[in-house]
């Protein structure tokens, strides 16, 4: 295998990366990996690329603008601009001699490669800035599109993943002040801390969901209020200003296994050739979820801007499921946010594949029967592969995860 670094400066962006060749000369497929968040070619997410090589497929794993960004990843990310990233190595490489290209995006690489192709595919007419919170508008250029996608643990999308994972009890943002009938971990609301375990009664969950989706539209108002306010003002800052989230790792399914347990159809599993209802076997994650004080963990900050074009989605308390496997139930306004997995789908027609480990506690079953479901491409496959986990690990499973992937692009 050859290794190169690759320094790419075109229209679109400059961005740089690694290009595995294997020992084929003529190799005509390459494989491109990016990641809004990840530095994707020296993370623990890059491992697929290497292995692609030695079975024939070059690859490249790049980066992006907010790739060892020193203002902080999540505080500074526009999501829009990450295409134009993707666009330019996709442009590179084509410029390379590369008949064939195909997107790899991992956990929300998903939904950002998912992203790219509804743009390089249908145009600025995608956009929707009346309905899109971000407002984007689109592109000067048009984007290269690529020649298939392959979706390994991805999310159903930043701002979807976001609102799941709020903390529900949150009353007061300036405090992060909570409602006890609300705690994820409070046992009279069926939390067990010996066991680190829940179960949650019916009426709470509805309670909670419809608590995340609450807040979820008092976040989006106030960073509205706040803009309109600096627009008209010039304070506090001339541009935008921070927005500080407290409470961002509280979806109970963390902890209740009897949620979003299983697949609404039976769908293909491996190893074994089999087809039946998918069952999660992901573990219980209560320590990464609460603090030492028993309360959700986790914050994030971001600009105003940044939170609306990056975690942001519109929802409906009335109508609002986390475990739904179609849009139209999940309650949510998927075109309020580019970043949804689902409505990108929606738009592409090249042939995809989505891979999903049933161990996964980062990508639920739920979230990859939705995105497939939603996919509107004529050639499209969905498989879980058995006891993997979010990087695709687990006894056996990178062997077979990768027999999977690398049949999959070998008939096409």
């Amino acid at each position: 295998m050859r290794t190169d670094y690759v320094a790419i400066d075109n229209a679109f962006a400059r961005v740089d990366g690694v290009l595995r060749r294997g020992a084929a000369a003529d190799s005509r497929t390459v494989v491109v990996q990016t990641h809004p968040r990840w530095d994707s070619y020296t993370s623990a997410a890059a491992w697929p690329m290497a292995d692609l090589v030695a079975h024939g497929f070059d690859t490249f794993a790049c980066t992006n603008r907010y790739t060892n960004s020193a203002a902080g990843v999540d505080v500074s990310t526009l999501w829009e601009p990450l295409a134009l990233d993707l666009a330019a190595a996709v442009q590179a490489m084509r410029e390379r001699g590369y008949e064939r290209v195909v997107l790899l995006g991992t956990s929300a690489g998903g939904p950002l490669v998912a992203f790219y192709q509804a743009v390089a595919e249908g145009g600025n007419a995608v956009f929707e800035p009346e309905r899109t919170l971000s407002g984007f508008r689109g592109f000067d250029l048009p984007l290269p599109p690529a020649d298939a996608l392959l979706l390994q643990s991805a999310t159903a999308g930043p701002a979807l993943s976001f609102c799941i994972r709020l903390d529900g009890a949150v009353v007061d943002e300036a405090d992060a002040a909570r409602d006890p009938s609300l705690d994820l971990f409070a046992p009279a609301n069926g939390f067990d801390p010996e066991r680190g375990t829940g179960r949650y009664e019916p009426d709470f969950l509805r309670r909670y969901e419809r608590a995340q989706a609450e807040r979820m539209n008092r976040l989006i108002d106030s960073a509205q209020a706040r803009l309109a306010r600096i627009a008209e003002t010039g304070r506090p800052f001339v541009d935008d200003d921070f927005v500080v989230i407290p409470g961002v790792r509280a979806y109970p399914a963390f902890v209740d296994l009897g949620i979003a347990h299983e697949s609404s159809a039976p769908h293909e599993l491996q190893p074994g050739d089999r087809h039946e209802v998918i069952r999660s076997s992901r573990p219980v994650i209560a320590t990464a979820a609460r603090d030492n004080r028993g309360r959700a963990s986790g914050a994030t900050v971001h600009t105003l801007t940044s939170f609306l074009s990056y975690r942001a989605i519109r929802t409906d308390p009335e109508r609002y499921d986390p475990s739904a496997v179609t849009p139209e139930r999940f309650g949510v306004d998927m075109r309020s946010t580019n970043t949804s997995t689902t409505s990108s789908l929606e738009q592409v027609s090249v042939p995809l594949l989505i891979t999903q480990g049933t161990a996964d506690i980062e990508a639920y079953v739920p979230a990859a029967e939705m995105n497939f479901n939603a996919a509107a491409s004529a050639d499209k496959r969905l498989v879980f592969i058995e006891h993997a986990d979010h990087r695709m690990l687990g006894p056996r499973t990178r062997e077979t995860h990768l027999d999977v992937v690398t049949g999959w692009l070998g008939s096409r």
